[in-house]
Formats: structure tokens, C-alpha cells, sequence
């Protein structure tokens, strides 16, 4: 098993500070936010990463204010997703149970430019994860220190928002909770013109599809215990043209609740 990366650790160490600090349960967390019990004990010991809605939960919580735990949970989210543990399930068709070999993780979705700047001014005692972190994501880059996507519009229907570099500083377009605690974004990037739907707190056999006016349905099942708690996210879809909605539903079995949520395209 790997280790807790060490920004991770750092997030759960003060996750538990704040929890102490408070005093606040177990219990208490769990009835006072979207996650569970078991979810907190995760979180807490650093064998899960925190969505951000849980950590900003616990700062409201703990009368802490958000920034600094903005910024540590920023860098704690770029190394939890360098080491793997954000990749595709299997993917299949509307109708269809997925099939097929289970996807190869992607590279890390890589933080550059301004948004790491600032969270090295922010974090001053992460300097050497931040300059780690500088030197993976200037790799393979073009020149002038930006990045090169390698898909755009309809070319990149299908294809895994990491491996392409369209995961790279993404825009994000919807943030929502649902009623059963997952959360649930749609992202796009403007460079790539294509979008994707994230979402984590799920469960086994939870289906996530994206879908948009004229371009293939995307979707993706948690179909492995190991997902439950990572950031599960479907393949790529083209932005629509004319601004059309796009569109992420959540299949929730076994009764196959299914709730669906839209945010205009940019």
C-alpha cells in the first residue's frame, strides 16, 4: 500500500487539530455535514482525501477561517492526484452494464502558473512538496512554461481529461452536494473545448453520465470499493455548440435513483 502522500498527511493533521480543538465527534460531524462517520475516519487519519465541501464544513464548524485550509487542501488535492489515486472506472453506454479492461490511472492533473504561485505564498512551510510539484508539472510542456493540450472540440470525445491535459487548471461550472452526500461537478477547459462531470462520497455501483445537445453520451461506474472515496470522473465531452446545457446525472442503485443536474456551457 502506498504511503499517505505527505501534503495529505499534512490536511489530516490539521483536520484533527481543529476536530480537537472544537471537540467535536464523530457523531457530531457526521450529523452537522453530508458524510458519514466512517467518511470522517478516513478523512481524518489521511486514508482519504476530504472533498472540499467536508473541510469547509469542519472550518464553519470550528469557527476557522477558510483560506489557509483552502490553500493546504489545494496542495494536498495536486499530490493525492499525481500518485493515482484520481482515475476513470470503466466506462460503457447509456444502456449498457460497462464492459471492457479497466483504464490505465492517468498522469497527475497538473497545477500551473498563477494558482501555484499563490499557494506557495499562502503554505510558506510546503516550499520543497510545492517546488516537487513545480518540476512535475513543467514537464513535457511547450515553451514559455504553458502546456499543450492534445485534443480539441470533437477530438477529444472519449478521451481521459489527464492523459490529454485538458485536467489542467480547469474552470469549474457546476459544485453540488446531492441529497445522498456525493458531490458533484461538471469542469471544462477552454484550450481543449470540452468538459467533464467529478464526483466522489459515492457508492458501489453509482453511474455518472454527461451529456450534451449533439455529442456522445460520456459515463463512468464505481465499480470498485477502492473508488468509493476517490474522485471518479467520465471521459471528455465536446463544449455544444450554441451554448447548450450540459448535463451529469447520478444513477444510484438499488433502487437506480437517478438525479440529474445542467450548467450552461461557457
Amino acid at each position: 500500500m502506498n504511503p499517505t502522500p505527505p501534503e495529505c498527511a499534512r490536511l489530516a493533521a490539521e483536520l484533527r487539530r481543529l476536530r480537537e480543538r472544537s471537540k467535536l465527534t464523530l457523531a457530531t460531524l457526521a450529523e452537522e455535514s453530508a458524510y458519514s462517520t466512517s467518511s470522517w475516519q478516513r478523512y481524518l487519519s489521511g486514508k482519504a482525501l476530504p472533498p472540499w465541501l467536508a473541510v469547509r464544513g469542519l472550518c464553519r464548524l470550528a469557527g476557522e477561517p477558510e483560506p489557509r485550509m483552502r490553500a493546504l487542501w489545494e496542495l494536498a488535492e495536486a499530490e493525492w492526484s499525481r500518485r493515482g489515486s484520481i482515475r476513470p472506472a470503466r466506462t460503457g453506454g447509456q444502456d449498457d452494464a460497462p464492459t471492457g479492461a479497466e483504464a490505465v490511472p492517468p498522469p497527475a492533473v497538473r497545477r500551473l502558473g498563477r494558482r501555484r504561485a499563490w499557494l506557495v505564498a499562502v503554505v510558506g512551510g510546503v516550499l520543497a512538496a510545492c517546488a516537487a510539484l513545480a518540476a512535475v508539472s513543467t514537464a513535457g510542456t511547450g515553451g514559455g512554461g504553458g502546456f499543450h493540450v492534445s485534443c480539441s472540440g470533437a477530438a477529444c470525445n472519449g478521451q481521459d481529461p489527464g492523459v490529454t491535459l485538458c485536467g489542467v487548471e480547469p474552470q469549474t461550472l457546476l459544485d453540488v452536494v446531492t441529497p445522498g452526500g456525493a458531490g458533484l461537478e461538471i469542469r471544462s477547459n477552454p484550450l481543449c473545448r470540452a468538459a467533464w462531470a467529478r464526483v466522489w462520497n459515492t457508492r458501489l455501483g453509482d453511474r455518472l453520465t454527461l451529456s450534451t445537445r449533439g455529442e456522445p453520451e460520456q459515463s463512468v461506474t464505481v465499480d470498485d470499493p477502492s473508488l468509493v472515496d476517490a474522485f471518479v470522473y467520465t471521459p471528455l465531452i465536446a463544449l455544444p455548440a450554441r451554448h447548450a446545457p450540459l448535463t451529469a446525472c447520478l444513477t444510484t442503485p438499488p433502487g437506480r435513483t437517478r438525479l440529474c443536474y445542467s450548467a450552461p456551457a461557457p
